[in-house]
């Protein structure tokens, strides 16, 4: 067999004992702090109840109650063991018991799946925060939102309700989960304003999931440590004992395996001859991510020191993987300017995979109101007005690690073109759906409004978008030439055209 082909073969290992490993990881490490006080998540890793993308919430129309009520009281001891309290204390009351005649407002206007639901689940003043954006259930009194809400459904006035309610500390008009009765779905919107985003629900129907889909979205967050519970303080932000993290150890791991299915992809469509030659090591030593001026113990140092170096040049159309260690210390615009604040760390934005052909954005703005320039204020300060020198690609988040809801483990994608408006059926979207701003320069891939909760500034993950670019790769969408991915950072605007649908990740947490 020649030597070539056992790189294939090598790298298919890889992939499967990474695979194999990550989820190990995640289940070892997710639960250390708490199995001492048998941390009722440990239940969890059997996969019982959890919905995940191999294994789906049903889709009967209806609600599966027992699953839920499992998940919602997990969550519900899984915080209250993190306060330091004995499940031997934990008052076990259902909604019913615990608000007595009040509930008797409402009965006869909720679902009997949903009263089932209510009648199973933990409810106590006594209880922390149920997660890290929503207080509690939400009270009988409460249940019901604004008239107003869902003009749409007046035939229909009990349709939708509050089933969660949002953490008041979240923003000055908090509202929660919204649940629909009618088809059995939620959706999350942490302030009033936030419900346009997602209805009507028949137009928007990637934006709602099943009950149990987001409280296992919630309960993945906390198992790979995005969202942790403890009495730790912490440098942002608290709600009771939730704290969130500017990225995990696993989500570096799952973005290693994610990249290399990517590389693994486009490797096996090449020939063999055409392999740039094998060098041992990562993207990037330590080293030379220290001469690039990139950040000690950050998301994206983690990342490009683990994942291997792929055999060919071009990752995506136009972007070119950093062969060069010196070109890419002297790519680094962002890194080198000074982002120091009174309040905490600030990570730099890092240029992952520049524009092969040095292509240039342009951020300016039409006005001094907004900005095209997607990275925090220092980031933002330094490119005046004029300076059309930042270079195009891919780019790792920039984070103050000081705020709440902030994705080290995001990116940003500049293009030397602007995405402007577009007619029926055509044009760039977000992932809920709502087109790219006016102008925009770096919204493609991005989230939008955020179904599982969080603010609309959050990017999107890394690891979403190399399992996305893997599917370009799979489906044809993106060719394989010699060099590896074809075409220039032109083929991008596609996402403005009939192809729009190509550039569009699902919307997810």
């Amino acid at each position: 067999m020649p030597p070539i082909q056992y790189l294939n073969i090598y790298s298919f290992l890889i992939v499967i004992i990474i695979a194999l490993t990550v989820p190990f990881i995640f289940r070892h490490n997710s639960h250390a702090d708490y199995q001492d006080a048998g941390d009722p998540l440990d239940k969890m890793d059997g996969g019982d109840h959890l919905a995940t993308p191999e294994t789906p919430a049903q889709e009967g129309g209806t609600l599966d109650y027992v699953t839920c009520a499992a998940l919602h009281n997990q969550l519900v001891e899984h915080a209250w063991v993190a306060e330091g309290r004995s499940l031997d204390e934990l008052e076990r009351r259902s909604f019913f018991q615990h608000y007595g005649e009040d509930v008797n407002e409402i009965i006869d206007r909720l679902d009997r799946q949903l009263v089932s639901f209510l009648e199973s689940i933990i409810v106590s003043d006594k209880l922390p925060p149920f997660f890290f954006w929503v207080e509690c259930i939400t009270p009988p009194a409460d249940m019901f939102p604004f008239h107003d809400m869902f003009r749409e459904c007046e035939e229909e006035p009990d349709r939708f309700l509050t089933l969660y309610t949002t953490n008041t500390g979240l923003g000055e008009h908090p509202l929660g989960l919204i649940y629909d009765q009618k088809l059995h779905r939620a959706t999350m919107a942490l302030g009033i304003e936030d419900v346009d985003f997602s209805k009507p629900l028949e137009q928007h129907g990637d934006l709602w999931h099943p009950l149990e889909t987001v409280l296992s979205n919630w309960i993945h967050m906390v198992q790979i440590k995005k969202i942790t519970a403890s009495q730790d303080e912490a440098p942002n932000e608290k709600f009771g004992p939730w704290t969130w993290h500017p990225y995990s150890e696993a989500q570096v791991d799952s973005t290693v395996v994610a990249f290399e299915r990517l590389t693994v992809a486009i490797e096996e469509r090449m020939v063999p001859a055409h392999y740039l030659p094998l060098h041992e090591g990562p993207l990037l030593s330590d080293e030379q991510l220290d001469a690039a001026s990139v950040p000690r113990d950050c998301f994206i140092r983690s990342f490009l020191t683990r994942a291997r170096k792929p055999r060919f040049k071009m990752i995506a159309p136009g972007l070119e993987v950093p062969h060069d260690p010196a070109a890419f210390i002297d790519n680094q615009k962002f890194t080198v300017m000074n982002a120091d604040s009174e309040y905490g760390i600030i990570i730099p934005p890092v240029l992952i995979f520049a524009s092969a052909d040095r292509a240039v954005v342009n951020l300016d703005s039409p006005n001094r109101y907004t900005s095209f320039n997607p990275f925090g204020k220092p980031f933002q300060d330094g490119v005046p007005p004029g300076d059309h020198s930042t270079l195009a690609g891919l780019y790792s988040e920039s984070v103050e690690r000081f705020s709440i809801d902030n994705a080290e483990e995001g990116f940003r994608l500049l293009l030397p073109f602007r995405f402007h408006g577009f007619g029926e059926g055509l044009g760039a979207r977000k992932s809920d759906g709502g087109p790219l701003a006016d102008g925009s320069v770096a919204e493609l891939f991005q989230h939008g409004f955020k179904p599982f909760g969080g603010e609309w500034w959050r990017a999107q993950r890394l690891e979403a978008l190399f399992d996305h670019w893997r599917e370009l790769v799979e489906t044809g969408v993106w060719t394989v030439g010699n060099d590896g991915v074809q075409g220039g950072i032109e083929l991008f605007m596609d996402a403005g055209t009939h192809r729009s649908e190509s550039y569009y990740i699902k919307p997810s947490w």
